[in-house]
């Protein structure tokens, strides 16, 4: 993989440093935090990172479905000594937040009755899957949008075409090689045991497939983001603004290094897509995480869901299929789970913020004294983190992303929450805007 490389200059103190590179729209009254205090903190927030600058942070804060606060501040990417500033509509690979809206348009399908969540999904995939050391139980896609499906990423689960999603269960794959897909210790059979599965979105997006006959990015770009006036898509090579496009950088030795949507931009060209058969391998274009979108398009998406499944005039899904996604499927209870992220409890597709422990031993809150019930999807993935937390059926939303994390260390744990110390610093930015 090329790496664009990059080193602090004065041009890049003063784009981390200063003010002026940062822009707000807020809607602030007497007796709170002010626009010009809310933007030094995300100055210094920007400067600092987490040992060195962020690359670039975009946020928005939502109140009953209108912008309250918005800052952008750092570059979208780097190529051919010109620097492209980061703004509301600069398209990120926001990473898992894609679980998310993949579940959106998963649950078109079940609203439809074409898909059963409590089906075994071998009837939805073309093949049998059942996991070996637990033969009788069925997997469900209730399971597989709730991490309790008992399949595990090991070490790769994305394939290129060419390869069928159904080569990573075959014979070939021996419990205790790195490359065996299923949990085989008591206790974690399928629905019993949560941890964190991302072939098991490359599951959901094969089956969308299959179920459809239709491309799993061409799908979500029809039947979710298009409808719902979101810019962006799954698919790299298919986004028409691409002029628009983040580049995601990790900071290393040697700088900002360039990890993925760097110019010239990789992807599945049609000439290599012409022979794919819609429904054999659905991780093509990364359903756990590849969707490229804006913060102004993860807003949109913060509104559809406290709309209950509709935006303005368009609906998509109805109030009680936005209600089970966020309806626990899995909480922790000391014992039935594992994982390093702020997670305690997880619907279909979504994370609840109930503030109860997670497996880390921290409690599941976006920032000190939290005692909501805040919902919506993290994002962690080379170099970036991102995040889209909302309040259910208006009030407020909280929207980030953070570039440019170091890439030779893990992210500086949070104060009170199994968040990186960046994500709670934003969050509580944010909390500190009050009407």
């Amino acid at each position: 993989m090329t790496a664009i490389h990059g080193r602090r200059t004065l041009e890049d103190l003063k784009l981390f440093r200063s003010s002026l590179m940062s822009l707000a729209a807020v809607m602030l009254t007497s007796g709170t935090a002010s626009a010009s205090s809310i933007d030094v903190r995300m100055n210094d927030i920007m400067a600092s990172g987490e040992a060195t600058p962020l690359a670039a942070m975009a946020v928005l804060k939502l109140h009953n479905g209108r912008p309250e606060y918005a800052y952008f501040s750092g570059f979208a990417r780097r190529d051919q000594g010109r620097t492209v500033a980061v703004g509301a509509d600069t398209l990120f690979r926001v990473a898992s937040i894609s679980k998310m809206v993949t579940t959106i348009g998963f649950m078109e399908l079940v609203e439809q009755g074409k898909i059963s969540l409590d089906q075994d999904v071998s009837d939805y995939l073309g093949f049998k899957l059942r996991n070996p050391n637990y033969p009788s139980i069925p997997i469900t896609a209730r399971m597989l949008l709730s991490h309790t499906s008992s399949i595990r990423d090991a070490d790769v689960y994305n394939l290129p075409p060419g390869q069928k999603i159904s080569s990573f269960f075959d014979q070939t794959h021996k419990l205790g090689a790195v490359n065996y897909h299923f949990a085989h210790e008591a206790g974690r059979g399928p629905g019993a045991y949560f941890a964190y599965c991302n072939l098991c979105f490359g599951l959901i997006g094969t089956m969308v497939e299959h179920v459809t006959g239709q491309r799993f990015d061409l799908y979500q770009k029809e039947h979710v983001l298009k409808p719902l006036g979101i810019s962006g898509g799954y698919n790299v090579l298919d986004i028409p603004s691409s002029e628009k496009l983040a580049t995601l950088y990790a900071y290393g030795p040697k700088g900002y290094e360039a990890q993925v949507d760097m110019p010239p931009l990789r992807g599945w060209s049609n000439a290599v897509l012409r022979d794919y058969r819609p429904g054999d391998n659905g991780t093509l274009f990364s359903p756990q995480g590849g969707l490229r979108i804006s913060v102004n398009g993860l807003g949109r998406l913060a509104r559809f869901m406290q709309g209950r499944g509709a935006l303005g005039n368009v609906r998509l899904l109805s109030p009680s299929s936005i209600k089970l996604m966020e309806t626990p499927v899995w909480q922790f209870d000391g014992h039935n789970g594992e994982g390093a992220y702020p997670i305690s409890s997880y619907g279909l597709g979504v994370i609840l913020l109930n503030g109860a422990v997670d497996p880390s031993g921290h409690p599941a809150i976006p920032y000190a004294g939290y005692h909501g019930a805040m919902k919506g999807h993290l994002g962690d993935a080379y170099g970036l983190h991102s995040g889209l937390w909302y309040e259910p059926e208006g009030g407020n939303a909280y929207i980030f992303v953070a570039d440019g994390f170091p890439n030779d260390t893990s992210p500086k744990s949070g104060v009170y929450s199994s968040f990186s110390r960046v994500e709670e610093e934003i969050l509580t930015t944010l909390s500190h805007i009050k009407r």
